[in-house]
């Protein structure tokens, strides 16, 4: 993989960094609470969430993306709080099971490189896990790294109409006929890779959507994520720091292979 690729305006609007781990009986949600009051001078605006359901790839029978749901009752209700910072570009997401890291894109700000947010939720991540040994909350136990980028591109840029969109794209299958009598108006697509081998999986997931607001714009939504085991045999920050490297990697990887010269000249690729 080619980890030099970049683009001077890519096409990015949301990063997550994240891992998961198993659940701590000490923690409750006034420690979540604890955690914010310790920070809420940088991170002045919080609000409550519902939690994320708990993530795992595996690898055999059953992909770990192909699950049924399943529901879960518990004595205790939990939580997800959401920090963010004064700018509205930065939100620390923490509940009992998983911590992330979010860069929010906003109206011509800079888009920060990983070199950038990832020193960032490091930061968050060890500032966690004094709380959790401080308060003797028990032992803090990865299981699960993530990586996801949300790319955006607007209609007016670089397409104006959907015959447009098999142009922006290289090898992302869809319908190669449009039905008599009609005009495709939109679609929708998933799609699960292996990280070989067996390190972890590529979620990609394209559609068209109407985002933003009060104003609702035309667009192609494309999110990669990466997400995959935590190595329990090694360090613990060595594992969570191989990983999130390497859903970094897989993710700019994949964008590029994915994503047509085109749409590389119009992003002013650079290698």
């Amino acid at each position: 993989m080619n980890t030099n690729i970049s683009f001077k305006n890519p096409p990015v609007v949301e990063t997550v960094l994240g891992v998961q781990f198993e659940r701590l009986r000490g923690l409750t949600n006034a420690h979540l609470g604890t955690f914010w009051q310790q920070r809420k001078q940088e991170w002045p605006k919080v609000n409550d969430a519902p939690p994320l359901g708990e993530e795992f790839e595996t690898f055999g029978k059953q992909p770990g993306w192909n699950r049924a749901i399943k529901f879960k009752l518990a004595q205790k209700p939990s939580a997800r709080i959401q920090m963010s910072n004064t700018s509205g570009n930065r939100m620390i997401q923490l509940q009992n099971c998983r911590l992330d890291y979010n860069w929010i894109g906003q109206a011509g700000a800079e888009y920060p490189r990983y070199r950038t947010v990832r020193p960032e939720f490091d930061g968050v991540l060890s500032g966690f896990m004094n709380l959790v040994t401080e308060n003797n909350l028990g032992e803090l136990i990865p299981n699960q790294w993530e990586v996801t980028y949300v790319n955006s591109i607007p209609k007016g840029t670089i397409w104006a109409n959907t015959e447009e969109w098999p142009t922006l794209f290289n090898s992302l299958p869809s319908l190669a006929i449009v039905p008599t009598g009609t005009r495709l108006e939109g679609f929708g697509g998933h799609w699960h890779f292996e990280i070989e081998p067996k390190r972890g999986r590529l979620h990609v997931e394209l559609q068209h959507a109407y985002v933003g607001a009060p104003e609702k714009e035309e667009a192609l939504i494309m999110k990669l994520t990466a997400r995959g085991p935590i190595d329990k045999e090694k360090d613990i920050m060595a594992s969570i720091n191989e990983g999130l490297n390497l859903g970094h990697k897989v993710i700019v990887q994949a964008f590029v292979d994915l994503t047509s010269q085109r749409a590389h000249e119009y992003w002013n690729k650079e290698v």
